[in-house]
């Protein structure tokens, strides 16, 4: 049993095994320490002779570093906030109230147009039926391009005066 698992090791090394098998192998080798040495060799000789260079460690390296790690200290200090974090919140501020600024001019801007536009009702309904009928047909007048009339230039001759045509 010990020989088939050192052939499926070397396959592994070689990348020649399957992966359900691959799987299974790695997880036998996690609780065997005679495997996990056999496989550190065989993947030291693999790089070996691919011409690779390789650094070795011991078997117990994680467990040192592990226990290096638990007899260090543990500081609970305070740490310095960031400038960022009041880069941001100065900046979500400044467009909070920038925000907060367009909408009351918006809002007295529309309570400026509903009070024109009173006054403008309020002054069409106060003309008489005669001015009424004059802003009509000066509307009419505009709208089929008779704006000299329209504008009160009665001094001003018309295009059709002015172009004139010349023969040699």
């Amino acid at each position: 049993m010990q020989a088939q698992q050192f052939e499926k090791l070397s396959l592994l090394v070689d990348d020649q095994l399957d992966k359900p098998q691959s799987v299974q192998l790695l997880k036998s080798v996690r609780h065997d320490p005679a495997l996990q040495a056999k496989l550190q060799r065989y993947a030291l000789i693999s790089q070996a002779l691919k011409g690779e260079q390789a650094a070795v460690a011991d078997l117990d390296f994680a467990d040192k570093v592990k226990q290096q790690l638990k007899s260090e200290p543990v500081y609970l200090m305070q740490r310095k906030k960031s400038d960022d974090q009041f880069k941001k919140t100065s900046l979500a501020v400044a467009a909070s109230l920038l925000l907060a600024v367009v909408g009351f001019y918006a809002g007295k801007m529309h309570n400026q147009v509903q009070t024109l536009a009173q006054a403008t009702t309020t002054a069409a309904a106060e003309q008489s039926p005669a001015e009424q009928m004059n802003a009509q047909f000066k509307e009419y007048l505009q709208a089929h391009d008779n704006v000299w009339y329209v504008n009160n230039n009665a001094g001003v001759k018309s295009y059709a005066r002015l172009a004139s045509y010349q023969s040699r």
